[in-house]
């Protein structure tokens, strides 16, 4: 699975690049209608997810161009993983005699690759000054590919029969895709100076992809993936 998935990332790096280069290219030769941003947050998963993991820590980067006041074009990757899933604490009843059993040695964690592209527009018409900051509200949206990979191990096999075997193990379950999805956000930039800004948003994301059930531990499948990003970050303009 690995191994088809390289070509997929080979061919998004090249994409990046390809249009990175291009924006270059077609910029006009006024000051600071680039920027490159990078950011910390929390991954807050929702919609079913929420079930299966909690929030998590997110990290980021973003390459934006500007292409008029109120535009930029944005190109964008982060990363999260979510860890210790909410089925290492549960049990399933066994059918034979009724009784719940703990998997001791459960793992279930999730990470997420994604490499996004969106439009943000900036209200500049409702900016506002704030202790002495100009702070303007912006709305983006957008679509891009959300690389996922669920693994989950370390399960007691429910479907014995006659007498429990606590060291009778499920095979690891690998759930991966390359999902394509959509997003939208909303946010602001507060301006420092003529170079630095920083910038904060919320981001609904939506992949279309799928996780699957796990009914013994009343854990069920989930699509598509959905899950809110919180950002906080430096922007440096040039």
């Amino acid at each position: 699975m690995r191994n088809q998935t390289r070509p997929i990332f080979r061919f998004a790096s090249y994409l990046i690049i390809v249009i990175s280069l291009l924006s270059f290219g077609s910029a006009k030769q006024s000051n600071n209608n680039r920027s490159v941003s990078f950011y910390t947050g929390a991954g807050i998963p929702i919609s079913g997810l929420n079930d299966w993991y909690n929030l998590t820590p997110l990290v980021g980067i973003q390459y934006s161009y500007r292409q008029n006041d109120n535009t930029e074009l944005i190109y964008e990757f982060h990363y999260k993983k979510y860890t210790h899933g909410d089925i290492e604490n549960r049990s399933f009843q066994w059918v034979v005699d009724y009784e719940y059993y703990n998997s001791k040695d459960a793992s279930a964690n999730m990470s997420w690759n994604d490499f996004i592209f969106k439009v943000r527009k900036n209200l500049r018409n409702k900016t506002y000054n704030l202790a002495g900051r100009s702070i303007t509200p912006s709305f983006s949206y957008g679509f891009g590919f959300y690389n996922y990979a669920q693994k989950v191990k370390g399960l007691i096999y429910p479907g014995q029969y006659i007498e429990m075997d606590e060291t009778f193990l499920m095979e690891p379950v690998m759930d991966r895709r390359v999902a394509w999805g959509g997003n939208l956000g909303i946010g602001g930039t507060i301006t420092f100076n003529e170079k630095m800004d920083l910038r904060f948003g919320l981001s609904y994301h939506t992949a279309l992809g799928y996780i699957r059930s796990f009914e013994d531990w009343e854990l069920f499948e989930v699509v598509p993936l959905q899950f809110l990003t919180f950002e906080l970050g430096i922007k440096y303009n040039y």
